[in-house]
């Protein structure tokens, strides 16, 4: 049975970093951004680097981004040996949402 989340970032504020989501012993993640269903922001320009931690406390960027180039799209992640994850914004955008929802299974 596999985990779900959702963790709220800033897409307005650069090296703004979500809140991390413990994950072990997952081995797999999936991810879909998308705006706050309450409001009519939207995605635009911003980016955001998915960060990885073996221990909870010391994280590094993944290769893996989140944008808004290909709405609806999920994109996985193997998560061996990984304990925790959390998105920080590396583009921003202005005009982007700043509760902007990262949907996260883990499984």
């Amino acid at each position: 049975m596999g985990k779900r989340s959702s963790l709220r970032t800033n897409l307005t504020n650069t090296d703004h970093e979500s809140v991390s989501v413990v994950v072990a012993p997952s081995r797999r993640g999936v991810f879909h951004l998308i705006p706050d269903p309450d409001n009519t922001l939207t995605i635009g320009s911003g980016v955001l680097t998915l960060q990885l931690s073996a221990d909870g406390e010391n994280f590094f960027d993944h290769t893996t981004t989140l944008s808004n180039s290909s709405p609806g799209t999920q994109t996985a992640v193997a998560l061996d040996a990984v304990y925790a994850v959390r998105f920080r914004t590396s583009t921003a955008d202005g005009a982007a949402d700043p509760n902007a929802l990262i949907k996260a299974y883990f499984s």
